[in-house]
């Protein structure tokens, strides 16, 4: 049995200043200020909650810009980040393009199309696994020292500014546009360039100024920015590094980051804990992370397949270290290195992929949302929901905090301002997994006094379970909620939404109200400050107001949007995507298999649910209204893909006489024995896709290569694992090598499948 943790929340109310960064921000043409306190950013003085998804259309085609900004959104995130390589908007000194893939003005319009906030990182430098971390290969041979105030390397920087600021013209948000925050630079001092990749290991880089040096640089960086048009309200910097100096006096924005899976570590991360880390500026400027770490770059030595708890804990554990209420992920959304004729690879080390930047994220490289994609959304939708109350509170440890990742204790935090709190649990160890916790108790000393739960229930936490607990959350009409064991989702005019973390039921402690004025599902039980409810469903307080209860499931695959005229919650066990008045439900069908029907839930329901013209009847299951109708069948047939098996380890996949228009919705499994297994297009043999082998099928979009398909076909090689080495010729200089190969390259299996999807209209 767990005996009471306890957290001293008493006397922590944030002192506020904005006074020194007054000159942070702006006023939008409908007249809303942007300002910032040394805590966070605000709109006319209220909080602004940020979840951040970092996605880089330079790394994607463009026809597919606008399904990764729905996803993104979907995924619970309200801005998104995206670095903008210098090297390919400026392949050629003074030569600039900024057409398809490189059209950042186009992509930012998109975000702003869908209500999302958009970050550009402009460098110069980005590093992102990319060719020289973004900086054009010309400057190695130039008379200039990069990522320096060198008077010749900060003109180009310049020149590289007004052209992308003329980009981003008319864009912030004191124009009505989307973006609100700029990052210059990234990781200066500590992510060298890795110049060898395209001059070989000879070949040096400087990584930046460190020191007083540093803070001198940023300030050029920003003084250049600014003089080139680019209007950010809120510049920022990244924090880390050993060699990080002081940020120019209050005019950065300083972002953080963690990742928990980008090495293989014999014990479990210091992130799955809520101490141990340190922000230097931490009361004096906002506290931003801008990369918590949704997955990780897969190369030729390790291989991750980041697992869903990584990112949701990472997440967490920030949350509650620290006083922040911006979080950002990198990467949220996989992507392709784009190939150049005059650069080579765009790759920042030959030992990563030379295509794929799938980063495991939680949306992969070919669009589709991992199962980490779900797990993370709640805690995306509670920041953006429950934010603003959040952003007034102080980070507190327990009077007992477990400071040593191994130790096998559940981890825990509050976020508190003295009046109310919410409690923050961890139980996870990403190495050496924890043990599951029963008969949790809480205390959270308040201002006002003690609040001890649950009161007349089990508060059990499983082995990597997860939970944000409020305490002291007003509900409206004078009632409020003392305490709970449900997580909370969303607000819906009269009605809170939480949901269950674990299995069976959950309690609500309610003030304001008396046994008499609780009615639905669930045990009441009268107390001396109120009552207890104990339920696994839903139930009205009083005149009108609602406690909804969903299932971790339902939480996981909801939506909050403005849908129909009303703010809505929309849950399906399958992809959603809101847009506009449209709800669109689909998932990946084997080939020649019947799909199962659609079902759809809704929070409140639309008036009128239309698809392919007809109305959809609606039943209502729990407080949920459900839509359900038949999915589409695949219009390809397993027939459509024809084989030719060249040898065990290549294989050519053609669909001869299939429409190109009917492959857009292909996939394939790819099974495969082997280290690596490669794509090309079989028509000119360009490489497409490739992919380290991580114990698991390559899932690829077939559909993108639509055309190669229908042409002469796509094709796939495997490889085995191999080690060079030298071998003396006649004359006994070394100019050859012989590989050495270990294991089998054999193509296994591919199992295609289809994007099968139908659009519901409301009303």
């Amino acid at each position: 049995m767990t005996h009471d943790i306890v957290h001293d929340a008493r006397d922590t109310a944030l002192t506020l200043r904005r006074d020194h960064l007054a000159h942070w921000g702006g006023t939008d043409p409908r007249g809303r200020r942007l300002t910032a306190t040394n805590y966070y950013l605000e709109i006319d003085g209220e909080p602004l909650p940020l979840v951040a998804g970092e996605f880089q259309p330079q790394r994607y085609p463009e026809d597919e810009w606008e399904q990764a900004v729905l996803a993104l959104r979907s995924a619970g995130c309200t801005m998104i980040s995206s670095y903008v390589f210098w090297n390919l908007v400026e392949p050629r000194p003074g030569e600039f393009d900024f057409t398809a893939g490189n059209d950042i003005r186009r992509f930012a319009l998109l975000c702003r199309k869908h209500g999302m906030l958009f970050s550009p990182r402009i460098g110069p430098y980005n590093n992102a696994e990319f060719s020289v971390g973004g900086l054009p290969p010309w400057l190695f041979g130039m008379p200039v020292t990069e990522r320096s105030d060198d008077p010749r390397y900060l003109e180009l920087v310049g020149r590289y500014y007004r052209r992308l600021g003329a980009e981003l013209s008319g864009l912030y948000w004191q124009d009505g546009g989307p973006v609100v925050i700029v990052q210059l630079e990234n990781e200066l001092t500590h992510a060298p360039n890795h110049w060898r990749t395209l001059f070989g290991d000879t070949a040096t880089d400087h990584r930046g100024p460190t020191g007083k040096g540093f803070t001198a640089h940023m300030e050029h960086l920003q003084r250049l920015a600014r003089e080139a048009g680019i209007a950010a309200p809120v510049f920022s910097m990244t924090g880390w590094g050993a060699g990080t100096g002081e940020p120019p006096q209050d005019t950065y924005l300083v972002s953080y980051g963690g990742y928990m899976d980008l090495h293989p570590r014999p014990r479990n991360s210091g992130l799955t804990v809520f101490t141990g880390q340190t922000y230097p500026f931490r009361g004096h400027l906002p506290v931003a992370f801008c990369e918590l770490g949704g997955g990780s770059p897969s190369r030729a030595a390790y291989r991750p397949v980041t697992v869903p708890e990584d990112v949701l804990v990472t997440a967490l554990t920030r949350l509650g270290a620290v006083e922040t209420v911006m979080v950002g992920y990198y990467m949220m959304h996989g992507g392709t290195n784009p190939v150049r004729g005059d650069f080579g690879w765009m790759t920042k080390e030959p030992r990563f992929p030379l295509r794929s930047y799938d980063f495991w994220a939680p949306v992969s490289e070919y669009g589709e949302r991992r199962d980490s994609f779900y797990r993370a959304a709640p805690l995306n939708r509670f920041v953006a929901e429950f934010g603003a109350e959040l952003a007034g509170m102080r980070a507190v440890q327990p009077v007992d905090a477990v400071t040593d990742p191994e130790e096998d204790r559940l981890r825990t935090a509050v976020r508190s301002d003295g009046a109310a709190a919410f409690v923050l649990l961890a139980n996870y160890g990403n190495r050496t997994p924890l043990s599951p916790r029963e008969d949790v108790s809480l205390a959270v000393r308040l201002d006002s006094g003690d609040v001890r739960f649950p009161r007349r229930s089990r508060l059990s936490v499983a082995s990597g379970g997860c939970a944000v607990l409020p305490v002291e959350l007003p509900l409206g009409d004078g009632v409020t909620l003392i305490s709970a064991t449900a997580q909370p989702l969303a607000r819906l005019g009269r009605d809170t939404v939480f949901f269950r973390p674990g299995p069976g039921d959950v309690e609500y402690t309610l003030r304001g109200t008396g046994p008499e004025g609780i009615r639905g599902t669930g045990t009441v039980h009268e107390e001396a400050d109120g009552v207890t409810v104990v339920t696994d469903g839903s139930f009205t307080v009083g005149d009108g107001l609602r406690i909804v209860t969903l299932s971790r499931a339902e939480a996981e695959h909801g939506q909050v949007g403005t849908v129909a005229g009303g703010r809505r919650f929309f849950t399906a066990p399958d992809d959603l995507t809101l847009d506009g008045d449209s709800v669109t439900v689909g998932r990946r069908v084997a080939l020649g298999e019947e799909p199962e029907p659609f079902t759809w839930s809704a929070l409140p329901a639309p008036d009128m649910v239309e698809t392919l013209g007809r109305a959809v009847r609606a039943e209502q299951n729990g407080p949920l209204t459900r839509y359900t109708a038949a999915a589409p069948r695949p219009a390809l047939s397993p027939q459509a893909l024809v084989v030719e098996k060249i040898s065990p380890s290549r294989w050519l996949l053609r669909t001869p006489g299939v429409p190109v228009d009917e492959l857009a919705s292909l996939w394939a499994d790819i099974a495969y024995t082997g280290d690596l297994c490669r794509m090309f297009d079989a028509a000119n043999g360009t490489l497409i896709g490739d992919d380290y082998h991580h114990g698991r099928p390559w899932r690829v979009k077939l559909g993108r290569f639509r055309h190669a398909l229908a042409g002469a076909g796509v094709q796939l090689r495997v490889e085995p694992r191999s080690t060079a080495t030298g071998t003396a010729d006649a004359e006994g200089i070394l100019l050859d090598s012989h590989e050495d190969t270990t294991g089998a390259a054999l193509i296994d299996a591919v199992h295609l499948s289809a994007e099968v999807a139908l659009r519901f209209d409301c009303r």
